[in-house]
């Protein structure tokens, strides 16, 4: 092989793992963005809820755990959603 041929390959390989990234990502963005908007909504209602409704003080205790959990869930879906955004760029 000479060293064009080499430098063509090189280029083909790089634009073809390119592409199929490109074509992850548009299949993963648009699943966990509906999954962002989902949880976004979930989360906004069940955090009203609490604010809103009082609370037995044995049950506080729990909800505050599961409103907790909910906010890590969407905190790192916000990482893998940034996450996909940068191998999406050019």
């Amino acid at each position: 092989m000479t060293e064009n041929e080499e430098e063509r390959l090189l280029k083909n390989t790089i634009s073809e793992e390119r592409l199929q990234v490109r074509g992850v990502v548009r299949r993963l963005g648009s699943k966990l963005s509906g999954l962002m908007f989902t949880c976004g909504i979930l989360v906004a209602a069940f955090g009203a809820y609490v604010l809103l409704v009082p609370q037995d003080p044995v049950l506080s205790v729990r909800l505050n755990i599961v409103f907790t959990c909910a906010l890590g869930f969407v905190g790192v879906l916000n990482i893998l959603c940034g996450l996909l955004l940068l191998l999406g760029e050019d």
